[in-house]
């Protein structure tokens, strides 16, 4: 190939939404999250593309400045929640261990981040464990 046409394969390639993008849902369908993690943006963006799954429950708070999020790991989609029935706390109380379970509508879905927004119907959420509460299990 010759200079011209592999840069210009290169140009297609790099246009190309990642794989993860390719999947995203349609506005007004369900969603259903079963042990989705609670984190910042940037750390569910990075689990997504880079496959750095330590950085969801490694993620500071302080990154959570662009809001927090719920990283779906089987379905590799980033959810931004929104509803009366989503209050900032419970997520809070997740952040960076904890899981929350959810069923809602997509309402919103930024193709450019991948990041869907979703209005909850139903949200359970499982607070990160306190320090030391695993000790004398074995």
């Amino acid at each position: 190939m010759n200079t011209v046409a592999l840069a210009l394969v290169h140009v297609w390639l790099s246009a190309a939404p990642p794989a993860a993008l390719a999947g995203l849902p349609r506005v007004g369908d369900e969603v259903d999250v079963t042990a989705g993690a609670v984190t910042a943006l940037s750390c569910a963006l990075a689990a997504r593309d880079r496959a750095q799954l330590g950085a969801l429950t490694s993620c500071s708070y302080a990154e959570a400045k662009a809001g927090i999020v719920v990283y779906d790991v089987a379905e590799r989609l980033v959810y931004r929640l929104a509803g009366k029935r989503v209050a900032l706390w419970q997520l809070e109380s997740a952040f960076g261990g904890g899981s929350v379970d959810l069923i809602g509508k997509v309402v919103q879905v930024d193709r450019k981040s991948g990041v869907v927004v979703v209005d909850v119907e139903e949200l359970t959420v499982t607070p990160k464990p306190k320090a030391g509460s695993f000790k004398g299990c074995l």
